[in-house]
């Protein structure tokens, strides 16, 4: 795997990351696209909720968008990449609750 400490050298990392679609609802990014902020720009890191689908990058702080995605510009959706015999995936909600059991 290419590492981004040489100069130059741009680490795959986003690739796994964009092999999934933006769990993120404000988000929803097809999988093959990076995702992208509230004002339809393309976002300068991923989602957490979207970096953290990845094994290898779960315990990782951030996963920046590289600068082939242009991140800044205006947010268009790239073509998705072919997967053959793949289920969609389906939507992450997080929250909190909290029962009581003492009347």
């Amino acid at each position: 795997m290419p590492s981004c400490n040489a100069p130059g050298a741009v680490s795959d990392d986003f690739k796994r990351v964009e092999s999934r679609p933006c769990p993120m609802s404000t988000c929803a990014t097809p999988a093959g696209s990076p995702c992208r902020t509230g004002k339809s720009k393309v976002a300068i890191q991923y989602h957490t909720a979207r970096f953290r689908l990845v094994p290898q990058l779960a315990k990782a702080l951030s996963a920046p968008t590289p600068a082939v995605r242009k991140p800044g510009s205006v947010w268009a959706e790239l073509p998705r990449p072919v997967s053959a015999g793949a289920e969609p995936a389906g939507h992450v909600r997080l929250g909190y609750a909290r029962a009581s059991t003492a009347r």
